[in-house]
């Protein structure tokens, strides 16, 4: 009884695993980006981010530090790896993005960490890796943009060594960072 009574006073918080990108690397998104909003001046197009999203689940306070020791043992047995991206896509000609050309390892990760016996709600887990640079276009807006990006060159890679959890806290709407996972190729064992 007690803890169902802890459970209706705490705070029901937001949270958001990613992999986050280099400063080089958010440059060259960022000119993609700004040459994407300079065809609709006065109108920001929704989706643009330099991260590579891998969940989104809620979770309640007293619960967070068993989450994050899951989500630690994750990192410690996963090795750092190359990422690559390269070029511009779509997805159902609503949202423009830069694909991962090999995501197994990403997808990999994602697997690991849906298959936690956590005590989350509304999780979400990503299963196309990708950098969104503009999500819920309307059709006519696709149309204008797409000639432009479909044959975009983009192209680059980097070392993804940790992940990053992002928290929201309940009644907020921005995001912090609240913990940082190294990836280290360690043997766990249970």
């Amino acid at each position: 009884m007690q803890d169902i009574i802890t459970y209706k006073r705490a705070a029901l918080n937001n949270y958001r695993l990613i992999l986050d990108t280099p400063v080089a690397v958010k440059r060259k998104i960022a000119d993609i980006s700004t040459r994407l909003d300079a065809l609709f001046p006065g109108t920001p197009l929704a989706g643009s981010s330099s991260v590579i999203y891998l969940a989104s689940f809620s979770v309640y306070e007293p619960d967070e530090m068993a989450v994050t020791d899951q989500l630690h043992r994750i990192a410690l047995a996963t090795m750092p790896w190359k990422i690559h991206l390269k070029g511009v896509a779509h997805l159902e000609k609503k949202e423009i993005y830069i694909p991962v050309t090999e995501g197994e390892r990403i997808n990999a990760v994602t697997e690991k960490i849906a298959a936690l016996p956590a005590s989350w709600s509304n999780e979400r887990f990503n299963t196309l890796p990708r950098i969104s640079l503009a999500r819920n276009l309307q059709s006519w807006q696709f149309e204008r943009v797409w000639p432009y990006f479909e044959k975009e060159p983009f192209q680059t890679q980097f070392i993804m060594n940790g992940m990053l959890l992002l928290r929201q806290l309940e009644g907020y709407r921005s995001w912090h960072v609240e913990q940082r996972f190294l990836f280290e190729n360690q043997l766990i064992i249970d």
